[in-house]
């Protein structure tokens, strides 16, 4: 019962200890950075090639990083790049370390804001959410969704996830509304807490190449950031209900354009 209840403390914590046999496994990637902690920003001890057997000595199921043992060294080494065959971390950045959760405004239920013809928000930010997340996952980044599809999510449960998985970022999509049509217009990047200014930097200055005008950063308490613990910020990538904005807002290559500038920053941020 004492082994047990240890076991869900365990659990309950994030971490899973291998108490009784640890678990062996082969790099698959060209090579993976062994950390002295789990985090993309962390130093890297040394590289461990492919073909290299590595011992599990314990899992944190929050973060999805593995504490090993290659050899003479211990560190931590990011569990879903172990497998991945075309990662090498000799010819790849940082970021393929992180934990990024994205979060496409609205959605079901949820409209969000709407155009002048009746155009819903929502549709807007799950394929720019999208296609973030497919450059993202082909920089061999571990990305989660908020949402997939067009359902409804509550507003807690977003920053909920980013608090759950120890996210090393989160990134809500928005496209913005004054109420009045062609009262405002341009981009904006909103950040709560002080832990994402220097995110909410990174992000307004790779997005200077946009047609939109550039708003700055502001403080925004919205409940996506408030209750997020996590580097957290907010974009409003254009207005709905302006005129300038609107063609842009609704053309893929304009959202494309914002997905490429996202991991743009965010590589630059990481490092």
């Amino acid at each position: 019962m004492i082994a047990i209840f240890i076991l869900l403390i365990l659990l309950a914590a994030g971490t899973f200890y291998l108490l009784h046999r640890s678990l062996q496994l082969t790099v698959q990637a060209g090579s993976v950075n062994l950390c002295a902690s789990p985090s993309p920003r962390s130093r890297i001890i040394r590289r461990v090639a492919r073909g290299q057997r590595v011992t599990v000595l314990r899992r944190n199921q929050q973060t999805d990083w593995y504490y090993v043992r290659s050899a003479s060294s211990k560190g931590w080494v990011a569990a879903w790049l172990l497998r991945d065959q075309s990662y090498d971390a000799a010819k790849s950045g940082r970021l393929a370390e992180s934990t990024i959760v994205l979060d496409p405004g609205h959605g079901g239920i949820d409209s969000g804001t709407l155009a002048p013809d009746g155009a819903m928000e929502k549709h807007y930010t799950l394929p720019t959410a999208l296609k973030t997340y497919r450059l993202l996952k082909a920089q061999h980044a571990r990305v989660l969704m908020t949402r997939h599809s067009d359902k409804t999510v509550s507003l807690a449960a977003r920053p909920a996830m980013s608090n759950r998985v120890k996210a090393t970022l989160f990134i809500s999509f928005h496209f913005n509304s004054a109420g009045q049509r062609n009262l405002a217009y341009g981009y904006e990047v909103f950040k709560y807490h002080h832990n994402a200014d220097q995110l909410a930097a990174s992000l307004d200055q790779g997005f200077h190449n946009l047609p939109l005008y550039d708003r700055g950063i502001a403080y925004g308490n919205f409940q996506v950031l408030r209750d997020n613990r996590r580097p957290a910020v907010l974009i409003e990538m254009g207005f709905m209900d302006s005129d300038f904005d609107f063609p842009y807002i609704k053309n893929p290559a304009y959202q494309q354009q914002v997905a490429v500038d996202i991991v743009a920053s965010l590589n630059r941020y990481i490092k």
